[in-house]
């Protein structure tokens, strides 16, 4: 006799994901989606800051360690996902239990004689089952460790990556304040090569002068012009460079570096 089920249902355990540890808001240095605790002691310092806050690649790395917080609360609930269990009701085995059992010709109807026993099913009435993956629950303990430990991996790499926006943003700083000394210096050559060219001109126009000395003067002064134009070039590039990586104009930092040299006087 074939068991037709009118009853069952299965038990699915799912996981609830919780991010824990978020990550710690630093100052808001040229953006309003962070803050901080601190406020950094010189200008240098307030240029990392503003690099870190800003850095797009950090706050990737701030939501990789928020997925792998939540990965360990995967590991630590996942064992749950392979709890099943399930209920059957055989409705053929249950009539013929009321009706050649207990003497009744349907559940609510009259007595009937009770000495056709032979004819009782051998199906059950009913079965409960339960089923569970004892691998995940004995791995569980390796899974939340291997879930934690790739956090800390993540944890490591971005604090390599600060280290590393550190040290470029200083090492672009000091090129960008480097170049200012340096087209000084050469705007000093050029008012140099100027006034000799200037005097060896007047020389020249009257025969005192050499053309090889004239045009050595005239060489050495567009030397030193191109020179100039080549520094004024490089302030620009390095202004550039140093703003890729703080995320804001320079402009925009300047009033805070001033602020950071009246506070050293």
């Amino acid at each position: 006799m074939k068991l037709r089920p009118v009853f069952f249902f299965s038990l699915l355990c799912s996981s609830f994901l919780i991010a824990q540890n978020p990550a710690q808001k630093p100052l808001v240095f040229g953006n309003n989606n962070t803050t901080s605790v601190t406020k950094p002691t010189n200008f240098e310092e307030y240029l990392v800051q503003l690099a870190i806050t800003n850095s797009p690649e950090l706050e990737g790395a701030k939501y990789e360690i928020d997925a792998r917080g939540e990965e360990i609360g995967i590991a630590k609930k996942e064992w749950l996902r392979n709890i099943s269990g399930g209920f059957n009701f055989n409705d053929v085995s249950f009539p013929y239990f009321v009706k050649y059992n207990l003497g009744f010709d349907n559940y609510f109807g009259s007595r009937i004689d009770t000495t056709r026993f032979s004819r009782i099913a051998t199906y059950p009435l009913w079965n409960i089952n339960l089923g569970i993956n004892l691998y995940d629950i004995n791995s569980r303990k390796n899974k939340v460790k291997f879930a934690e430990d790739r956090k800390k991996i993540s944890v490591a790499q971005e604090t390599f990556k600060k280290q590393q926006i550190r040290g470029e943003v200083l090492k672009r700083y000091q090129e960008f304040l480097a170049t200012f000394e340096i087209l000084k210096i050469r705007l000093q050559a050029l008012d140099a090569a100027e006034a000799n060219k200037t005097q060896i001109s007047s020389l020249f126009s009257v025969n005192k002068a050499r053309f090889e000395d004239y045009n050595i003067a005239n060489k050495t002064y567009f030397e030193a012009l191109e020179s100039k134009s080549h520094s004024e070039s490089d302030i620009k590039l390095k202004k550039i460079a140093l703003e890729e990586i703080i995320g804001v104009r320079w402009e925009s930092v300047e009033k805070v570096k001033e602020s950071y040299d009246v506070l050293k006087k």
